[in-house]
């Protein structure tokens, strides 16, 4: 039995299903069971109970998904104290971004990391938040930018092995469509009011607690509006807009760049309460490289991407100072 073994316990225990437990080690589903098997022969004790669709741990799998996870927590923080020291600018700095913040975010961190650690190199990986979160988790990005909902959504309110979540940043979000467009001379819009014959969604959420306010996605929407959003990247929707009547919630920092590249696009802001989303980084617990992300906050707090307001706790998310002057 080696460590592996020990991994492949856990992701069972956890997923209560041999598929999916396999997607999250990444091997083929056969051969995860047949490992757990010569486990459990070598053993000579069951860790697992196969009834129908379901997978139960015996009394003994309980001790030994115990133990097993102790020891895995162990490993990790082994590998963890091992990277804190090496030099710094050994490894590269991983960072995560979903496809709102990616393409409109790579100058500003590299220009800050530039600053904050010239010898440091930064990556970036863009992904969408629930993929994201699970290379944080295995230590494949060290942090991750996701919206505080998108964290929520994924862990819960009070999930204490949860990654952490360092807030950086709030954003508020607007209806982007063409110039010309029918709503384009709005000063302001409710969630509500936007016309569904117009509207193009994706399936993802971007963090916004108005989100659940709006229309939903009409199912002709490609057909009518000539885009299928099924396959398309937000960078693309967002330049079709231009050319059709379609229109789409569209973030500050990707707008403020859509303005500056004269894309022939408005942006018109959403009204009422849930257009802020709270923007942080999120790193394993015990992270060893935390520094960096408290460098970061630092920087952002006086300098923060343009078209959002820093996020500076205690102050309460709903009533921060200035956040009406972003809309």
């Amino acid at each position: 039995m080696n460590l592996r073994d020990l991994q492949y316990v856990v992701a069972v225990a956890q997923h209560r299903n041999f598929t999916r437990a396999a997607r999250s080690v990444h091997v083929s589903q056969p051969a995860l069971s047949n490992q757990i098997k010569k486990v459990e022969a070598e053993l000579g004790v069951r860790i697992f109970e196969r009834v129908r669709n379901d997978v139960l741990l015996t009394k003994f799998g309980e001790q030994v998904v115990e133990a097993a996870a102790e020891i895995n927590g162990l490993v990790d923080r082994i590998s963890e104290t091992a990277q804190h020291y090496r030099k710094l600018d050994a490894t590269p700095f991983r960072l995560g971004m979903t496809p709102t913040l990616a393409a409109y975010l790579s100058g500003y961190f590299l220009d800050m990391l530039a600053d904050l650690y010239p010898d440091l190199k930064l990556v970036i990986v863009e992904e969408k938040p629930l993929e994201l979160a699970r290379m944080v988790e295995q230590m494949q990005l060290d942090a991750a930018l996701i919206a505080r909902n998108s964290h929520v959504m994924i862990y819960g309110e009070d999930c204490h092995d949860a990654p952490e979540f360092t807030p950086l940043w709030f954003e508020p979000l607007y209806l982007g469509m063409r110039q010309g467009h029918v709503l384009a001379g709005r000063n302001g819009i409710r969630a509500g009011d936007v016309p569904a014959e117009f509207l193009i969604r994706f399936d993802v959420p971007f963090g916004y607690d108005l989100e659940k306010d709006l229309p939903p996605a009409s199912s002709d929407a490609a057909e009518r509006l000539g885009i299928d959003v099924r396959s398309a990247r937000f960078e693309t929707l967002c330049r079709h807009l231009a050319h059709s009547d379609a229109c789409t919630i569209v973030n500050a920092i990707a707008a403020e760049q859509f303005k500056k590249d004269n894309l022939g696009l408005t942006f018109v802001p959403f009204d009422g309460d849930g257009r802020l989303r709270e923007l942080g980084a999120i790193s394993r617990q015990d992270y060893s490289r935390y520094g960096v992300i408290s460098s970061i906050r630092s920087f952002i707090e006086n300098a923060p991407p343009s078209g959002t307001l820093p996020a500076r706790e205690p102050e309460t998310r709903k009533n921060h100072p200035g956040v009406a002057a972003l809309v």
